[in-house]
């Protein structure tokens, strides 16, 4: 990881070694003294930035990529989304993460913490927006509107209202509150590369790889324009203090700054991008500042990027002719509005025209010259404050002490841990001695086992009794078994544990191919004469029938699992014939 410092001449601030696999991630605490970077390997590292030093590494959590991570607003706590589909936060005191959120069923993208702590929200490629309750530990609310991959959030900063950029061109705004959405953007040119709300909340930035639209919701209103073409846009930033908004972009090894002004445009400027001068002249002022060529010398601090004065000289007479002429035909004031109206082609014309003079010419810049700059620096905050500060001692409604255990030393973890030994250990003797218990009868009485089993109503007996009914021989299995094991079967079925369900598959299907051939067969058989033992077989085929296909029901949801879950009830639900057990 290289930390540039942008202040004037970009340059390396410091170097942080560590990863051996791609970084995809990376993000910094509210104070820019910790950054926490994600690999493609999985693995999370936390850095100190004054030390260069590495504070933490966790290795376990994910299986593949990072692709996202953000930073607690109150610090000591990060939440990072991966390729593997799962949400994880972390607590940076201790070694394993602390909560972890499964729902998405493809990489979650993006994802982000509110401004008051107490929510993470995440979007992944299946288009889905998912909202968690950190105190609670759970999902609150599914967002579905989007019909691409979700590729930014972002939360406004005083009011209940999320807002999230999709692949499908679109930006939809979300009511938190009622949990409603408000509005939704027309769709795009281009894919939603980032979004970001202004400190105050007044508009949202939207960018695409080639524009910056800034946006309202209520309603949803395009206020303004401006072509930026930062093609693979990664992040961008709106400083609070100057209200510019920062791009970065990157192609392979290279990494660009773009910089917009925002006062320059609407709803945040009182005039229009191209106002008069002191002169009564128009003179058009660009929003844009693009990056600066790694070849150009090194520039003051506050020296802007610009043309020569000679070009700019030429081509501002230019346009200034064009306006005398339409002050002349329609007089000051009518000029003044045909100039509003037509103020964006104006503005795109001479960027563009600025922009290809810039490639052609060798950028220059001299203090000393009597021509004002084009771009001047700008000191004022247009934005105003933030209402939500940055910086608090606690968040609001979320208690750290609940939320997070704090770190206990080692000894007392082991006192503790050594207090619930004995606990533990009787509950393994009584476990032990009913599992005894229970091979005495298998041997004795099978009925009285499997009565036994069911009376015990304890789901890891049940797993090991039915771990063995599997390796009995078909032989030794007779119909009075098969209808005392199924209830035990579906009771482990109502598992939510992978490895419980695969056990109470395997029993069932087991028991199906050694009777299901027999219960069809007997069923089917129709006697003109009083066959006692018949009909008694029929009774238990017909138990046997409905326990079947009670289990037929449970198994029908597990089919769209995607773990080892899924083929083997997908298998058995086909194994069963609907028109028999419906």
């Amino acid at each position: 990881i290289n930390a540039e410092y942008m202040g004037g001449c970009p340059s390396i601030a410091g170097q942080l070694h560590g990863h051996t696999s791609t970084i995809d991630s990376v993000t910094f605490d509210s104070e820019e003294e910790i950054v926490v970077s994600g690999s493609s390997g999985g693995t999370i590292k936390v850095w100190d930035l004054k030390t260069e030093k590495m504070m933490r590494s966790y290795s376990t959590g994910h299986k593949t990529n990072v692709i996202c991570l953000d930073y607690h607003p109150f610090g000591n706590f990060i939440c990072s989304g991966s390729a593997d589909t799962q949400v994880k936060i972390w607590d940076l005191r201790k070694k394993v993460y602390l909560q972890n959120y499964k729902g998405h069923t493809k990489p979650v993208n993006a994802l982000k913490f509110s401004p008051d702590g107490r929510w993470v929200v995440s979007g992944g490629g299946d288009g889905i927006v998912k909202l968690w309750d950190l105190t609670a530990g759970k999902q609150m609310e599914d967002f579905t509107r989007h019909q691409g991959e979700i590729t930014c959030l972002d939360f406004h900063p005083t009011e209940f209202l999320l807002a999230v950029g999709s692949a499908d061109r679109t930006i939809t705004f979300w009511d938190l509150d009622k949990f409603k959405l408000i509005s939704q953007t027309q769709i795009d040119c281009r894919g939603i590369r980032n979004i970001r709300f202004t400190p105050d909340g007044s508009a949202l930035c939207g960018s695409t790889s080639e524009t910056l639209k800034v946006w309202a919701w209520e309603p949803v209103t395009c206020h303004d324009s401006v072509e930026v073409n930062w093609q693979n846009l990664s992040d961008v930033h709106v400083n609070e203090r100057t209200g510019e908004l920062f791009g970065v972009s990157s192609v392979e090894s290279c990494v660009s700054v773009w910089m917009v002004r925002l006062q320059k445009l609407h709803p945040f400027a009182d005039d229009t991008l191209i106002q008069p001068n002191s002169s009564g002249k128009i003179t058009p002022v660009p929003a844009v500042v693009p990056p600066q060529s790694p070849s150009t010398p090194p520039q003051d601090k506050y020296a802007p990027y610009s043309v020569s004065p000679e070009t700019r000289a030429k081509r501002l007479s230019e346009i200034n002719d064009a306006q005398e002429e339409i002050q002349k035909r329609f007089g000051l004031t009518e000029a003044h509005r045909i100039i509003d109206e037509q103020n964006k082609v104006i503005q795109l014309q001479a960027r563009k025209q600025l922009e290809q003079e810039e490639k052609l010419n060798q950028i220059k810049y001299r203090r000393d010259t009597d021509t004002p700059p084009l771009i001047q620096p700008y000191d004022a905050n247009p934005l105003g404050t933030r209402v939500v500060p940055a910086k608090m001692v606690e968040p609001i409604g979320l208690d750290l002490d609940k939320f997070a255990v704090k770190v206990k030393p080692d000894n007392v973890l082991v006192e503790e841990i050594l207090g619930d030994h004995h606990g533990m250990c009787q509950m393994l003797t009584q476990r032990l001695t009913n599992i005894k218990v229970l091979k005495s009868l298998w041997h004795q009485d099978k009925r009285g086992a499997i009565q036994h089993v069911q009376q015990l109503n304890d789901c890891s007996i049940s797993i090991d009794f039915l771990k063995q009914v599997v390796k009995v021989k078909e032989k030794d299995l007779s119909l009075d078994i098969c209808a005392g094991v199924l209830p035990v079967v579906k009771q482990v079925l109502h598992s939510t544990f992978e490895s419980q369900l695969v056990v109470g598959l395997e029993a069932c299907a087991t028991l199906w191919h050694a009777f299901g051939d027999l219960i069809l067969k007997t069923l089917s058989t129709k006697s003109f004469v009083v066959d006692l033992s018949l009909e008694e077989r029929k009774d238990k085929c017909r138990i046997a029938k409905n326990l079947f296909g009670e289990i037929r029901h449970v198994i029908e949801p597990l089919k769209d699992r995607r773990d080892d879950v899924g083929p083997r009830s997908r298998l058995l639900w086909k194994e069963l014939p609907a028109d028999t057990f419906d």
